[in-house]
């Protein structure tokens, strides 16, 4: 799917960083910005395509709309496929976003701390990247300080998804 939505407000560059020295710049296309919310649009190309119940959900040509919450110590991609059907939903857990005022341009780096969660349509989610996460502790790329928030990002996420408060209500509501 190629992303190019109707309501782009041009583009935005975001640098997307993995410790230890991990980084890569995304062009997205701009869909919102607020205070608060940072919304964006752009195709994906993922080291590894994602599976779940034996379906792929997540592959290259692949599109996604992020959601980013100022402070919030997560982001949230609606994930589609070429044909533009909605597969779940794709959460990384990262160190909190931050931005000046409404300005998108002035996006902090974002800072994935290598868990991330995948959910379902039906609700149903699955934790990913444990390995990847484990390795990162072991080799120091992650503080311990970074290793317990984290974990406890994720399993605030998993719980909150489990009461069916997660993802928050604009990600689900939210329409191209």
């Amino acid at each position: 799917m190629t992303v190019h939505p109707p309501r782009s407000k041009g583009q935005i560059v975001f640098e997307f960083v993995r410790p230890p020295d991990r980084r890569v710049a995304f062009t997205a296309h701009l869909l919102e910005a607020t205070e608060h919310l940072i919304v964006v649009a752009h195709d994906l190309a993922p080291s590894r395509p994602l599976d779940y119940d034996g379906v792929p959900v997540l592959a290259a040509g692949y599109g996604a709309v992020w959601f980013l919450f100022k402070d919030q110590p997560f982001d949230v991609g609606r994930i589609y496929r070429p044909d533009g059907t909605w597969t779940g939903y794709y959460v990384d857990v990262l160190e909190p976003v931050r931005w000046q005022d409404a300005d998108p341009h002035t996006l902090d780096p974002l800072v994935d701390l290598f868990l991330d969660l995948w959910i379902a349509p039906d609700g149903r989610h699955l934790v990913l990247d444990e390995d990847e996460f484990a390795a990162a502790v072991r080799l120091g790329h992650l503080t311990p300080t970074q290793a317990a928030h984290a974990r406890a990002v994720l399993d605030a996420l998993v719980a909150a998804t489990a009461r069916g408060e997660f993802p928050p209500e604009v990600v689900r509501t939210y329409a191209l």
